[in-house]
């Protein structure tokens, strides 16, 4: 007798295994290691390791919202662009004074700059974009074009 409990039906239950999911995230990892190779050369060469902000993108027929989570980082600290089709977002979020004078037993966290591009998949409106930015996260709304939205069109058929 096994001691495994019973297997569910596909998509039910908490244990139920999504391989797409699992594939997005791999292509997200995938997508960070290689930025931050191209960004800088960076595979561990020792000392502090660089960053990479954890974003959403999400797009609705008004436009793209890209939430990031960046905290102990300074309003200061942040770039936010669009040229071309193309939303970017820099910064910088450095190691404190004391944290850099004192003799660490561990650093996890990782400070310095970081650089996230994404390419928007339809024509913006690149003078009203907007951002706001509270309590380390950061907010930027890019408005699609009123061209590239989609409007019902009623087709005859004959």
């Amino acid at each position: 007798m096994s001691s495994r409990p019973p297997r569910t039906p596909r998509g039910e239950g908490p244990a139920a295994w999504d391989p797409l999911h699992d594939l997005m995230a791999l292509k997200d990892r995938l997508n960070r290691l290689f930025e931050n190779v191209l960004r800088k050369g960076e595979f561990g060469g020792g000392g502090i390791p660089s960053w990479s902000p954890a974003v959403d993108l999400r797009e609705n027929e008004e436009g793209f919202a890209l939430t990031a989570e960046l905290p102990g980082v300074r309003r200061e600290d942040i770039r936010v662009r669009v040229e071309r089709g193309l939303l970017i977002l820099e910064g910088q979020r450095p190691m404190d004074k004391g944290a850099r004078e004192a003799d660490h037993l561990r650093i996890e966290r990782s400070y310095g700059p970081f650089t996230r591009s994404f390419h928007l998949p339809a024509p913006i409106d690149e003078s009203k974009v907007t951002a706001r930015f509270e309590r380390g996260v950061l907010e930027v709304f890019v408005p699609k074009s009123p061209e590239s939205r989609s409007h019902p069109v009623k087709v005859r058929i004959s």
